[in-house]
């Protein structure tokens, strides 16, 4: 992509985002009310709308970053030295496992001069940023707990710590504690310690310092960005030997080194801009893209990294063009930098190989043996020599060019460096310009060494012997020729040139194309929000929406009341059960002629059997009594007939005080409501509105009419009318008789002691039959009552049922109604022929011109257009 190309379309996001942003601002002056009709998706809306349009002018105005990452010891604030020409230029923590994101402003200066540092704006982490890190710190401690065999009653714990609005600082902190006794794994310590001292760090200082920013002077950045070395017996140090706070800062206005060093771990990023000589590089080809940052982020992929370090690198990241990455030619072979490129790819998605550089840092410490020697000694003794041969025949240089082709798509982008190289052949330039502070320059004598002047030109004479196409060849000579670093400067030019700009215009593009749908979504919801605007205040509007709210108080009481009745009581307040018991006990007590004979033929406790003579001289005729069970059976059958035609009876009668009552409770809103509807009401609803708002409507009618809409129904659908549904369950009074009948397994029923018919194997003892016939009735009374009982209780079941879902349909429409979105149909019941629309207010008509702001490729579509016609 051309530059310039790429600029006029970061130029146009950059309009389009300001626009929305400047509508925003107008609409901010005049805000929609906060009312409860107001749809609740809208400041949502109008939140992502605000955050990615300045998102979107924020990338479209940010310079090209180039990501500079590697383990420590790799040489990576060396190399930036090298490359803006001053080898200490950035300050640099001396912990192997803590550091700091730098953001390096590149500004261009005239003429051949020494590299100047500005200050330093050291920026801190806000809260919202802190329970960011937290939260990521968190569950990379989850992962590690459970790897270390941690408890899962602790991992339970762990996950309830998760901060949201507020962070649980002695939680979390007591928490570390048990764990740190529970465990032994050198991982999980390490990073204990690590969110021990960011908690405490946070509590002490966050309220001052978190989401400011401090200009410092490179003295103080110097010192108060070095942290100590951690502890290096971790396994054998006690919880309360971790790092405590230290005293409150001398000055939170402008910070000393002791402050920084003491709120090291809150730091989010550093930010220096260093002014730099075009004649050491020249970046004027640049201009177009802006400015040139440079960002050096803390070593990762180490198992002892910080894990707040790679979450402030994730996060910078997400807005990185281009990433150089970093090998130790000490250590070739390594596989920090492959774990650094996984975890980027990981946390965005994507392949980056073709956005990497690859840089093989201190090549001129490449771990080199005899062997080795002895081979490139050989090598250079032949005539001709390839590529391949050269690999094959030295495998600690075919090791390290792999490991570094494994990082990016093309191996001109791999570059052998030697950082302090570079820095000497700078001095040797001019003497008017100084390359690094007077402590860092006797270092540049060891590369007067013999033996490194000796390998140096063994390179330099294997790359005259390669091909003139090998890159490997073109890759050693940039080497000899001053440590490779004039070879980066230019590949990073390049790279930015034609793949920077190209990802940084996707980037904002991006963020654009989500500005485009929100839009969308406003101009979704502002399609309803003139049903929604209020109108001229209508009484009856406010009457209804009262009445209802009365409902679904009277109907939630209604349904308490309900769930507190395990059987229905009439309006007396006796249950139901207990009214057809009675009546059960005096039907069989006084309604049953079988206890009347029976009594009446006892004399002295004994009933006898006797025959009465007739006057007038007919045949004698013996008395009935009944002597055997069955002899009780058709009276038994029709009692529980007639009870549970009974039970029928006074369970609707219940259900209807039930309803009676309801009506009473609903008595005046009903008044209130039916001087607000109109007999067709029901058929406009459903012209206007649809079905859905008919049935709600219906409801309501319902709600304050429930005798005539639907106790009948209530009745029915419960088994108690004469369509009941099939619910209409009978009393099997065959297998309820208490007592044994003559059946397919019984050649005869039961036959009481009185029956002449009651044979005896011996006489018996003389027994009082009157005691043993009011047993029988009282047996008789009891079985059937226990089981009318049950027979009740599920009839009520049945009717509580019934009740239930009714309730609850018009319960739900009652709530629906009183939804700011049926606030229409309430205002359309309330007044149909009054309803008149208010005039477009201003914050309104500001909303509307937030949808109709033409995204930059539409608008040059227009233009195209316009142009062919």
């Amino acid at each position: 992509m051309k530059s310039d190309t790429a600029v006029e379309q970061l130029s146009r996001y950059k309009d389009y985002g300001e626009s929305i942003l400047q509508s925003l601002e107008l609409l901010s002056q005049n805000p929609p009310p906060e009312e409860v009709w107001f749809p609740n998706s809208f400041q949502e809306t109008v939140g992502r709308l605000r955050s990615y349009a300045q998102k979107t002018v924020e990338l479209a105005s940010s310079p090209v970053k180039i990501g500079i990452m590697g383990e420590f010891s790799s040489g990576k604030t060396l190399l930036i030295g090298s490359l803006i020409g001053y080898a200490d230029a950035l300050p640099v923590s001396e912990t192997p496992t803590t550091g700091n994101v730098t953001a390096i402003h590149l500004v261009a200066q005239p003429n051949l001069q020494t590299t100047k540092v500005g200050k330093f704006t050291v920026e801190y982490l806000s809260h919202m940023g802190v329970n960011e890190c937290l939260r990521f710190m968190l569950k990379e401690t989850e992962q590690r707990a459970k790897a270390s065999n941690v408890s899962v009653s602790q991992l339970d714990i762990l996950q309830n710590l998760q901060p949201t609005d507020t962070v649980d600082t002695e939680g979390i902190l007591r928490w570390c504690e048990e764990v740190w006794q529970e465990t032994q794994s050198l991982e999980l310590r390490s990073l204990l310690r690590e969110l021990v001292l960011f908690i405490r760090t946070y509590t002490a200082y966050g309220s001052q310092i978190c989401g400011r920013s401090y200009q410092i002077d490179y003295e103080t950045a110097r010192k108060g960005l070095k942290l100590v070395e951690p502890p290096m017996n971790i396994l054998e140090l006690e919880f309360k030997d971790l790092p405590k706070v230290q005293e409150d800062w001398e000055n939170y206005t402008t910070p000393s080194s002791k402050d920084l060093n003491n709120s090291f771990s809150l730091i989010r990023r550093i930010d220096v801009t260093v002014q730099v000589s075009q004649e050491i590089w020249d970046l004027s080809s640049l201009q177009g893209a802006n400015e040139f940052v440079l960002l050096d982020f803390p070593g990762l992929g180490a198992a002892d990294s910080g894990v707040r370090d790679a979450f402030l690198s994730l996060r910078e990241l997400a807005e990185v063009q281009t990433i150089l990455l970093l090998l130790n030619g000490r250590y070739p072979g390594g596989g920090t930098a492959a774990k650094i490129r996984s975890m980027l790819e990981k946390d965005k998605g994507q392949d980056l190989k073709d956005r990497i550089i690859v840089g093989v840092g201190r090549f001129n410490q490449l771990p080199v043996t005899s062997s080795d020697e002895r081979l490139i000694n050989e090598l250079l003794e032949e005539l001709l020599l390839s590529e391949e041969t050269v690999l094959e025949e030295l495998k600690i240089l075919q090791l390290i060019i792999a490991s570094a082709s494994n990082l990016t798509t093309e191996k001109k982008n791999i570059v052998l460096l030697s950082q302090i190289y570079g820095l000497k052949e700078l001095a040797e330039i001019s003497r008017l310009i100084q390359v690094g502070s007077p402590e860092f320059l006797p270092d540049l004598d060891v590369l007067n060494k013999p033996q490194e002047l000796e390998w140096r030109q063994k390179w330099q004479q294997l790359s005259e012997m390669l091909p003139p196409t090998s890159i490997l060849k073109k890759q050693l000579s940039d080497y000899v020729e001053d440590g490779g670093i004039g070879r980066l400067r230019s590949l990073l030019k390049e790279h930015v040139a034609l793949h920077g700009m190209k990802q940084l215009v996707a980037d904002t593009q991006r963020s654009a194309q989500i500005i485009r749908q929100e839009q969308d979504n406003l101009a979704n919801i502002l399609e309803e929000i003139p049903a929604y605007i209020p109108v001229v205040e209508n009484p009856a509007f406010l009457e209804l929406r009262e009445a209802i709210e009365n409902l679904v108080s009277t109907y939630r009481e209604f349904q308490d009341d309900l769930d507190k009745q395990p059987i229905l009581k009439n309006r007396y307040g006796v249950t139901v059960s207990d009214v057809v018991k009675d009546e059960l006990t005096h039907k069989i007590f006084f309604d049953w002629s079988e206890w009347t004979l029976l009594l009446d033929s006892t004399k002295n406790g004994t009933i006898s059997l006797t025959s009465t003579e007739s006057f007038f001289g007919d045949e004698e005729v013996e008395d009935f009594l009944p002597t055997r069970s069955d002899d009780f059976y058709p009276a038994f059958v029709q009692s529980l007939e007639e009870m549970q035609i009974f039970a029928h009876e006074y369970t609707t009668e219940a259900v209807k005080d039930l309803f009676h009552k309801l009506a009473i409770e609903v008595e005046q809103d009903k008044n209130n409501i039916f001087e607000i509807v109109i007999p067709e009401m029901e058929q406009h609803i459903q012209q206007n509105f649809g079905k859905n708002q008919v049935r709600l409507f219906r409801n309501l009618m319902r709600a304050i009419d429930p005798v005539r809409k639907w106790q009948n129904l209530v009745i029915q659908h419960s088994g108690l009318g004469g369509n009941s549904n099939g619910k209409n369950r009978s009393i099997d009074a065959e297998n309820l008789f208490p007592l044994a009948r003559q059946d397919n397994k019984h050649i005869q029923g039961q036959i009481f002691d009185w029956s002449p018919d009651k044979k005896y194997p011996v006489p018996p003892r003389p027994f009082n039959h009157q005691i043993a016939v009011l047993r029988l009735r009282n047996e008789i009374t009891a079985s059937a009552g226990l089981h009318l009982t049950q027979y009740v209780s599920e009839l009520t079941k049945e009717v509580k049922s019934t009740f239930y879902r009714a309730l609850k349909e018009i319960l739900d429409s009652l709530q629906q109604l009183l939804k700011s979105r049926n606030e229409p149909l309430l205002r359309y019941i309330a007044s149909a022929e009054q309803r008149t629309a208010a005039p477009t207010p201003p914050w309104l008509e500001t909303l509307s011109q937030i949808p109709r702001i033409s995204f930059p490729e539409e608008g040059v579509r227009r233009q195209e257009t316009g142009d062919r016609r």
